[in-house]
């Protein structure tokens, strides 16, 4: 319950962000450039981290208030009501993992796949080059030139290899210019340079986490070409206008027949030809200062936006919370109640008062409620929520904590006067 429970939370968020990049790509692309664009996918990495961190801390940004009760506030909705006819939790969890296995099984087969191709290339005659590649237009990047293959089966150039890295070039590689040999190696050296194999594997795993979210698979793609587009970005900065052209018909001649793949580059891309001939036109600087600040930025976005939303309206006790600071003691999990079918159709609103030890090692035990109203409605759903919220480790754990789960069915206006109304 907990990791379906999370993985809609992220995959709600990750929607937003995807569907952001990519409605707001065009602009965001002329604006910024291609280094910083592709940098710019660092959201969704951050955002799921962020979430990770405030599992650990997750009232760091959050307000205390102070009562006898910790209060949340437990609301009812249309997809509340229809919960009982929803997919079993058990089942849900199967499919997620059988996509998971499904993706991994195409990781394998890739990966199968490119060690046949490995096992039938060749090195590549350096010799017909007209003299060493690469190193009249990036001499930075060429300190360690990788191996270079040549290979019958494949038909776009490529970098594989995370552990020992290569680059393949197909059987008419010898057909280009000196400079377009040049330029297409280079452009392969920077892929390994700036560890695009590791990060295309990471966002694939992401991917396959989130394999039932489409948007998560158009960020994949889009993610992928934006790659190559600050591969061109950096490889054409030094060129002049006839290397421009040089360099786009070696793009026209390997766009035909390239395939994207888990753990390679592509080289060639015919869906995104004409954006990249036509990006080569508008140069963008690559600021490093600029790089660092919007990492940062994303990181701090990424946090609040992952801001666990907690089960309502919640106020610390003044005693409670004095002797849960002082034990060093705060929540990692908390899951919200599922409003009663029963109460929902009967427009019933209600209070559960329960009292729990929380153990050395964080687990909530020792339920018991203390009140609630009305009596016997809400009990259920308020004591399966709170066996599974999950506290921090401590030396003492904590004995005869309160909390008070209020159920509402609608939440009242913002600008509508409350007051608590206590008999004694």
């Amino acid at each position: 319950m907990l990791m379906i429970n999370w993985l809609m939370q992220q995959s709600i968020l990750l929607s937003l962000v995807c569907a952001l990049i990519l409605l707001c790509h065009k602009p965001l692309l002329k604006q910024l450039g291609a280094h910083h664009m592709y940098s710019l996918w660092l959201a969704i990495p951050f955002m799921i981290f962020g979430s990770l961190v405030l599992q650990f801390l997750p009232n760091l940004l959050a307000e205390s208030k102070v009562a006898s009760f910790e209060y949340y506030r437990v609301l009812a909705s249309l997809a509340v009501k229809d919960n009982d006819s929803l997919v079993s939790t058990p089942l849900l969890v199967s499919l997620w993992a059988v996509g998971i296995a499904v993706m991994a099984i195409l990781l394998l087969i890739q990966h199968s796949y490119l060690k046949r191709i490995l096992r039938s290339s060749k090195p590549f005659k350096q010799e017909e080059n007209h003299g060493v590649l690469g190193k009249q237009l990036l001499p930075s990047l060429f300190t360690k030139t990788l191996p270079i293959m040549q290979s019958p089966n494949i038909s776009s150039p490529m970098l594989t290899g995370v552990l020992t890295p290569k680059i393949i070039v197909p059987a008419d590689f010898h057909k280009l210019s000196s400079s377009q040999q040049e330029s297409v190696v280079a452009h392969e050296l920077y892929h390994h340079e700036r560890g695009d194999i590791i990060t295309n594997l990471l966002a694939y795993t992401l991917l396959a986490i989130f394999w039932f979210n489409p948007l998560s698979w158009l960020a994949y793609r889009r993610f992928r070409d934006d790659q190559e587009l600050a591969c061109d970005a950096q490889i054409t900065s030094a060129m002049n206008t006839h290397d421009k052209i040089a360099y786009s018909h070696a793009l026209l001649a390997y766009s035909q027949h390239a395939q994207m793949g888990m753990l390679h580059t592509h080289y060639g891309n015919k869906n995104i030809l004409k954006e990249r001939i036509m990006q080569m036109k508008k140069q963008h600087g690559k600021s490093t200062l600029a790089l660092i600040g919007m990492t940062l930025s994303l990181g701090l976005a990424s946090l609040v936006l992952n801001q666990q939303v907690q089960a309502g309206d919640h106020q610390a006790s003044l005693n409670e919370s004095a002797k849960m600071h002082a034990k060093g003691i705060h929540p990692l999990t908390r899951v919200e109640p599922k409003y009663p079918i029963a109460a929902v159709k009967a427009n019933q609103n209600g209070y559960v008062q329960l009292k729990f030890d929380i153990s050395k090692s964080g687990r909530v035990s020792n339920i018991t409620v203390i009140k609630s109203s009305p009596t016997g409605i809400f009990d259920k759903s308020a004591v399966e929520a709170l066996t599974q919220w999950v506290y921090n480790e401590s030396k003492q754990g904590a004995k005869g904590s309160q909390v008070q789960l209020d159920y509402v069915i609608d939440e009242p206006t913002a600008n509508l006067e409350r007051i608590k109304v206590t008999a004694h």
